[in-house]
């Protein structure tokens, strides 16, 4: 669980949570506006993990529950089948944008009780690709540096979804003819975050 768990391990203990990243996220400063990037594209663990809260929330066979599986697979147990650590990929623009609204209530829904902050998780702007990109370069460049210094896939793992519907091509370049979904295409998630007054 990308960033659950941690959020609740922070609650309990008491930690300032504005003292580190969002888990799993690299802190970004565009235009004076700080961001956290997801340091991986979304893996087919963490959409596994979506897709238990949808199968619990709604029940097997709702709409909900059959609108959250990717292209081409139909199941829980087929998902369960592909490698965990793989990016999910077959994802709609609408699914994509599905999970990053989940992901922000569910964050808030422990950050409510706590009295930290609100975390909203959109998916990232043409720009602010365009910008980690000039920050991190590509995965290749990242490769020798330490893990938690990495952007990891950027421009070489999948394609990737952007807030506007085009997708990043491996070139950085952006394009809004490629077929969505794809087994080619993921996403990755930024993250804001806002602190509450005490």
């Amino acid at each position: 669980m990308r960033n659950i768990l941690l959020v609740l391990l922070i609650a309990t203990l008491g930690i300032d949570a504005f003292a580190i990243n969002p888990p799993g996220t690299k802190k970004v400063k565009i235009d004076n506006t700080t961001i956290y990037v997801d340091q991986e594209e979304i893996n087919v663990a963490d959409w596994l993990e979506y897709i238990r809260y949808l199968e619990h929330q709604y029940g097997k066979g709702s709409d909900e529950l059959n609108a959250a599986f990717p292209a081409g697979i139909t199941s829980k147990e087929m998902m369960v089948k592909i490698k965990l650590t793989n990016p999910i990929t077959g994802i709609t623009h609408e699914q994509a944008l599905r999970y990053c609204q989940w992901r922000t209530d569910v964050v808030n829904s422990v950050n409510e009780e706590t009295g930290l902050g609100n975390v909203k998780y959109t998916l990232p702007t043409e720009t602010q690709f365009a910008q980690i990109i000039k920050l991190f370069g590509s995965y290749e460049i990242l490769s020798t540096r330490n893990k938690t210094e990495r952007i990891i896939g950027l421009q070489s793992s999948v394609l990737e979804l952007t807030a506007e519907g085009s997708v990043l091509k491996n070139n950085g370049t952006f394009s809004k003819e490629e077929k969505v979904p794809s087994e080619n295409i993921g996403f990755r998630c930024i993250a804001t975050v806002e602190k509450q007054k005490r």
